[in-house]
């Protein structure tokens, strides 16, 4: 009787992934390279982040509107229509001032930065949590990432959504790099019999 390993039992058509894991280290590597680009021109990345944004916000406001049309009937008509009207002008506001718009996000997200980390922080300190040292620290570091960003305002609008998006790339490139690797490193058992002839 043969047994199949863990990968195999939890990850369905991993016989298949096996085949074409070259496509999988491709896909890695070039969310690899499209982080290092991101992270190398910030400032452009910002920008870009800034404008898909936008666009996502006219989409979602037009839908919103749509809705409010077609079936305000059943109520909420003006809280549709309100909702998509702000939806659009934001949109439209981000696309037309990409570098405001991220000044203004910046400025909200290191607020959030500094009040959420303070309160975790103190939320472990005086409650005693376990393994509460986690918790102080990613607080910590919350708090000194709002006063640096706070800082260096507004210049640190400029590249601080780039980096994040090349950061979150970079590490998906890195997953899938990693990923593909194990998928080709677990190949077939010694001893089964080729699935192909």
């Amino acid at each position: 009787m043969k047994y199949r390993t863990m990968t195999e039992m939890t990850l369905p058509g991993l016989h298949e992934l096996r085949e074409h894991w070259g496509w999988v280290l491709t896909l890695g590597i070039a969310l690899l390279i499209l982080g290092l680009l991101a992270i190398t021109t910030s400032v452009v990345a910002t920008l870009a982040t800034m404008v898909f944004l936008g666009t996502l916000m006219l989409i979602a406001g037009g839908f919103e509107i749509a809705n409010a049309f077609r079936h305000g009937r059943y109520g909420g008509f003006w809280m549709h229509l309100l909702t998509g009207a702000l939806d659009l002008f934001c949109g439209a506001i981000l696309i037309a001032f990409p570098a405001a718009g991220a000044a203004a996000l910046t400025f909200v997200l290191a607020l959030f930065f500094l009040v959420g980390g303070s309160v975790r922080a103190g939320t472990a300190i005086v409650m005693k949590l376990p393994n509460g040292v986690w918790a102080i620290g990613s607080g910590v570091i919350d708090v000194i990432l709002g006063l640096l960003l706070i800082a260096a305002w507004p210049v640190s609008s400029l590249w601080f959504f780039g980096l994040m998006v090349g950061l979150g790339l970079l590490f998906q490139g890195f997953w899938w790099i990693a990923f593909a690797f194990a998928v080709h490193a677990s190949g077939p058992e010694e001893g089964a019999a080729p699935s192909h002839a």
